[in-house]
């Protein structure tokens, strides 16, 4: 007797959401395939790096019992099954795509916070860094702001400075003047309108773009210019609708980041369970609430946002706007835990697949 098989490639928030989506509905077995029995929260890894927070824990402790685990590294994907590194091929039905992102190469010998082994890097080089060293934050996104405030606030012997073409272009007016508060209380000077193209004294870190790792195009299937697998309206590879992309690895307008990842590791597991049910898959969707970030352990700031991500409304910030922060941190570990498809039906804005939209 045949037995539905789902194999997941990635453990991220995307990938963990879907295999336990599609677990509790018990209509398939279903693997992941991971690199590493460990569980990565990607939007605390400038905590890790500046050790004011853990952003590891136990793989298994988020995913359900009946999930099975494979440590190990896909080379292929295709429309029945993956290849892996070390020979132990796995068939499958439907493949979910959840890779996640990464750092590309793009400032040579800088650091990374991009990924856990770039801020474990980064941990080891501010832990030996003497006194009055500078520490430069290259990247003036959210996760560039993250890092500079979370360095300056744990290691206030280091000089830190944040340099950006452009601070915080997704946030309003208001929202960048309690960044701009923030920071300069915290001691981080701050550079706009500059970039850098090479790495000078000290520390430097490169938090300025991402991208995917290789493995979509590797496989021969259709890609965009990052390298995220080209999809259809229910998140479905165009080339092998049985290869179903989630979170950053897919394709589509929405802006890389957790919040975004979480609704599509939910949606693309929909999309899996209505086909394998002999049903046409809905349109994937997701909308955007607010953007919320840390400014160390004691300040924060929450911008509301339209659901197409456009910022609006009053902005809060300082101890309450850390506190609610650090929930949505926690809150995010406990929906790739419990994935409900009540999460992507709340008035969410149909995605629209990026190659399409350009």
């Amino acid at each position: 007797m045949h037995h539905t098989q789902v194999v997941v490639v990635g453990a991220g928030y995307a990938g963990v959401a879907a295999a336990n989506r599609i677990a509790r509905e018990g209509a398939a077995h279903v693997t992941v395939v991971n690199p590493r029995d460990e569980f990565v929260e990607r939007i605390r890894l400038h905590q890790h790096a500046a050790r004011t927070e853990s952003a590891v824990r136990p793989l298994r402790s988020v995913l359900r019992p009946e999930v099975a685990l494979h440590v190990g590294t896909a080379t292929r994907v295709a429309g029945d099954g993956v290849e892996l590194a070390d020979g132990g091929d796995l068939a499958a039905d439907r493949v979910v795509h959840a890779v996640g992102s990464g750092a590309p190469r793009s400032l040579p010998g800088a650091l990374s916070v991009q990924h856990l082994p770039g801020a474990t890097a980064l941990r080891d080089r501010l832990d030996a860094a003497a006194p009055g060293t500078p520490v430069t934050v290259v990247g003036g996104g959210l996760t560039g702001i993250e890092t500079a405030a979370e360095i300056a606030e744990g290691r206030p012997h280091l000089v830190v400075r944040l340099v950006a073409s452009t601070l915080a272009g997704g946030l309003s007016d208001a929202g960048r003047d309690v960044l701009r508060r923030a920071l300069a209380a915290l001691g981080v000077e701050v550079r706009e309108g500059e970039r850098v193209d090479h790495v000078g004294e000290g520390i430097t870190v490169d938090s300025t773009s991402f991208t995917v790792p290789d493995l979509a195009r590797a496989s021969g299937l259709a890609v965009d210019e990052a390298g995220r697998l080209r999809v259809d309206e229910s998140l479905r590879s165009v080339q092998v609708p049985t290869i179903v992309a989630a979170g950053d690895a897919a394709a589509t307008t929405a802006r890389w980041s957790c919040q975004a990842a979480l609704p599509l590791g939910i949606a693309a597991a929909t999309t899996v369970l209505a086909e394998l049910r002999g049903q046409e898959p809905p349109a994937a969707s997701v909308g955007f609430t607010a953007t919320c970030v840390s400014l160390g352990r004691r300040r924060g700031l929450v911008q509301p946002s339209e659901l197409d991500d456009t910022p609006r409304g009053r902005v809060l910030g300082g101890r309450t706007a850390a506190l609610v922060k650090e929930q949505i941190c926690r809150g995010t570990v406990w929906l790739a835990r419990h994935p409900s498809p009540l999460f992507t039906r709340a008035g969410d804005l149909p995605l629209v697949p990026a190659w399409e939209a350009a």
